[in-house]
């Protein structure tokens, strides 16, 4: 006697593939969300700035033959700070060799530092050195504030302190000067600031 195969109790179930289908379509539907929030469309402009060529930063540059300069000189650091702006918040810190001092900063805390800490024997000046790669708003705040800060120097040490300033600029490192009633410890615009430190 003879069985039909798909009959017998023993062979198991067909199976059923049903499922294939909507699972081919869950991954598909996974897919192109996927796509869709990751997709952001190219403008034109971006089309035309990216051209392949490396982009080109310009350097600050630092004409300081137009500023200005203080028509007397002075060694009091009060009269030096006004020189530089006429507020500034105040708040306690260290001085370049670690003496309790006073930090005075006339940039807000959104804009590139430009400060100055004193204590009794020392005057540390220091402000923001705009790197090539800056925005323009940023460098010209750099420039505004070498402006003020070359106006500062010729108050407190005349055309030498202006000099000093100028070398600083164009990146040479200057100290043990006579700047008026002060000794030029240190003189240096590196690692995007420019440091002066004045000593009685």
């Amino acid at each position: 006697m003879t069985y039909d195969r798909a009959s017998t109790p023993d062979s198991p179930p067909p199976k059923n593939n049903s499922y294939r289908p909507w699972l081919m379509v869950g991954l598909l539907l996974a897919a192109a969300l996927v796509l869709f929030l990751t997709f952001r469309p190219v403008s034109q402009e971006e089309m035309v700035a990216d051209d392949g060529e490396v982009k080109s930063y310009d350097p600050v540059v630092y004409d300081t033959s137009d500023w200005q300069t203080a028509s007397q000189q002075s060694q009091d650091f009060e009269v030096l700070k006004g020189a530089l702006s006429a507020t500034a918040t105040s708040e306690e810190a260290l001085d370049f060799y670690g003496n309790k001092a006073m930090r005075y900063r006339f940039s807000t805390p959104f804009e590139p530092p430009f400060y100055v800490i004193e204590s009794p024997n020392l005057f540390e000046l220091v402000w923001y050195y705009a790197a090539p790669t800056d925005d323009d708003a940023t460098k010209t705040q750099s420039i505004d504030f070498a402006k003020r800060s070359y106006r500062m120097m010729s108050m407190a040490g005349g055309d030498v302190g202006t000099k000093i300033v100028e070398q600083m600029l164009q990146g040479a490192a200057v100290s043990s000067q006579t700047v008026g009633g002060f000794v030029l410890e240190r003189g240096a615009c590196e690692d995007y600031r420019c440091q002066i430190i004045l000593r009685r």
